[in-house]
């Protein structure tokens, strides 16, 4: 590697410390020192014995060097530059890919290999890094040299602003006079490469020697989605090729901005860390702007790329007709859904809350399949009343009634889903009359006692059938979804135990479709939210009526789950256990505890050798009713090993 022979170093009073390093190298090259302000003064007497810079000091002077370098070789003169990072400039290290060695970097900045860069300027004025132009909430305190008690008050500025987030209007014309007027919170031009923290894997073709600069807009639809853009530039999880939603960009030599605030307020403009409040904004690229030298990856990461082409990405950002939607007011929470998509879900949600004859003719199909199969205990009959049920439409149409204050489709909807209940119970309880002969099977008991588990079946089911319903691509999984809730088995079992007139079989399972029923609503009213139909909720006592009968739900589903929980542990208890009576041992060899007739029967098989007598016999069942309480019916079983 051949190096300079002579070089200026240019420091201010933050950098005086490298002095003896620098004119110290192990290169012999001549190193003239000279304080920031003296050589601007007169740059001319110095650049007459050397024309590359060595720079180092704040990034105040930094820019002042840079743009001093940048005009000179704009006048045909020699002047190139090298950067020596204080230990606190990490975005300037991280830029020009240098080492956290002094020793590192001032070999780089003393090699005889320069080779020119562009810069970016916005009405005159040279930045390198980036412009930040309207709101953009925590992406500079993530970018940024900010000291550790800086970053913090950044970050609890930029959560601030982040709830605070509005849309404003802007108007983009590219050099080739491409015009694109829509809304954005922000946007930020930049001139990094593609590895950059700042960027992720936004786009793909930027370089510090691209004959294009790069506008990124940010338009989120909600601010949620704003949340997901930064989580994309945190995780690099974006895919190749594609841009997050509510996320645009263009590529052009020359870009000219204007930017209108709704609140009438100037809106923000920072070059790297310099405030600015000229508009319009005019950028453009200032090719081979200035010859430096930086780390040969630096070099790799920023090919030279030369094209006549202009890049513009647009799709994401709001059309005409949701610009309007955003104008008058803060970004919402939750995005609005496109009118395409919020008309095709309302035509069939009205068409799913209307009484027809062929819902009463598949509730009463669905409704003895159901029946046949509990009493078959055939879980394969079961699905498939499960899958012929149409109880699940009604229940997502009045989701959306609640969601909207839509008094009509809530009447209709909630009428549906009342006839629907009335035939099932009505029809299962005539058919359970007409069969009194039919046991209880394994199918119908696993619906008398539903827990917590269950509503957490319902709800997910209610995200899944709502997001299915909202997007019609998927509605052919709304089918899976009913088999995992199952809205008609429990209504059946219920009409069982009304018909054989056993209270504990009706309460059980009624509660498992009501808890189905509730935790489905409320899961869908708010994914609908979320996926923009409707910004806020109309039917506000409606729906908090459902949560507080959900929530009163919760404490007989709680007591289930427990329950549940204190018989696996009493089963895991008592295996293998032994128990002594008069020096003979008594092995428990199964233990099982199953409901029958509202009451929690324990089953016990006990295996030994010799047998029992009288005696013996009430010894052990005095060892067991101290063991269990007087709720538990005690059935032993016993063994004899031979």
């Amino acid at each position: 590697m051949k190096y300079l022979a002579q070089a200026l170093f240019i420091y201010d009073e933050q950098s005086d410390y490298l002095l003896e390093q620098v004119k110290n190298n192990a290169f012999n090259t001549e190193i003239t020192a000279v304080e920031k302000n003296v050589f601007l003064n007169d740059p001319l007497e110095y650049l007459i014995s050397a024309s590359h810079l060595l720079v180092s000091g704040s990034m105040q002077s930094i820019n002042q060097l840079l743009e001093f370098a940048c005009r000179h070789s704009a006048n045909g003169q020699q002047c190139s530059l090298a950067f020596l990072p204080l230990e606190s400039q990490n975005l300037l290290s991280r830029a020009y890919r240098l080492s956290e060695s002094v020793a590192d970097n001032i070999e780089i900045a003393l090699r005889d290999d320069t080779k020119a860069i562009n810069l970016l300027e916005c009405n005159g004025q040279l930045f390198q890094f980036k412009a930040v132009v309207g709101q953009i909430p925590l992406l500079e305190s993530l970018h940024s040299d900010s000291s550790a008690g800086a970053f913090i008050k950044n970050i609890l500025l930029g959560i601030k602003q982040f709830f605070r987030l509005s849309m404003n209007k802007i108007s983009i014309e590219t050099e080739k006079g491409k015009q694109i007027k829509s809304v954005a919170s922000g946007v930020f031009i930049v001139n990094q490469n593609r590895k950059s923290h700042l960027l992720g894997n936004l786009h793909h073709s930027s370089s510090m020697r691209s004959d294009k600069l790069l506008l990124v807009v940010i338009s989120p639809y909600s601010a949620i989605e704003y949340f997901l853009f930064l989580l994309s530039l945190i995780s690099h999880i974006n895919k190749e090729n594609t841009l997050p939603h509510g996320v645009s960009n263009i590529q052009s030599s020359q870009i000219q901005l204007s930017f209108e605030a709704l609140d009438g307020k100037v809106p923000q403009v920072k070059l790297d860390e310099i405030n600015t409040t000229t508009f319009p904004l005019h950028f453009q690229v200032i090719k081979n702007a200035v010859k430096i030298n930086a780390a040969d990856e630096f070099w790799e990461l920023n090919p030279l790329l030369v094209t006549d082409k202009e890049v513009i990405r647009t799709d994401n950002l709001p059309d005409e007709k949701e610009r309007i939607k955003y104008l008058n007011q803060s970004l919402p929470f939750f995005s609005f859904a496109s009118e395409d998509r919020f008309k095709d879900l309302f035509l069939q949600l009205r068409s799913d809350a209307k009484i027809d004859s062929l819902y009463i003719v598949l509730m009463l199909l669905s409704t003895l399949l159901a029946l046949l199969g509990l009493f078959a205990n055939s879980v394969a009959v079961v699905i498939g009343a499960m899958l012929l049920a149409p109880l699940m439409s009604p229940i997502i149409s009045n989701a959306m009634g609640l969601l909207r204050g839509d008094e009509k489709l809530i009447s209709q909807s909630m009428k549906k889903i009342a006839l629907g209940v009335s035939l099932t119970l009505l029809a299962s309880s005539i058919l359970t009359l007409l069969l009194p002969q039919m046991e209880l099977s394994y199918e119908i008991k696993a619906r008398i006692h539903p827990n917590l588990i269950d509503l957490g079946v319902a709800v997910l089911s209610g995200i899944a059938a709502a997001y299915s319903k909202s997007h019609r691509e998927l509605l052919n999984n709304l089918a899976g979804v009913a088999i995992a809730v199952a809205l008609v088995p429990p209504l059946a079992t219920a009409g069982i135990g009304l018909g054989r007139g056993e209270l504990y079989i009706f309460e059980g399972a009624f509660l498992l479709f009501v808890t189905n029923l509730f935790g489905i609503m409320v899961a869908a009213v708010l994914t609908f939210q979320f996926l923009g139909f409707s910004n806020t909720v109309k039917s506000k006592k409606r729906v908090l009526l459902i949560f507080t009968i959900l929530a009163l739900l919760s404490y007989p589903l709680y007591r289930s789950y427990t329950d549940s929980l204190q018989r696996f542990q009493l089963t895991e208890s008592l295996l293998n256990k032994q128990i002594i009576i008069n020096e003979k041992p008594l092995i428990i060899e199964t233990a099982s505890v199953k409901y029958q007739n509202n009451k929690q029967i324990i089953n016990i098989t006990i295996v030994l050798k010799k047998a029992l007598n009288n005696e013996e016999l009430q010894l052990l069942k005095e060892k067991l009713k101290q063991r269990f309480s007087s709720r538990h019916e005690t059935r032993v079983s016993i063994k004899y090993l031979l």
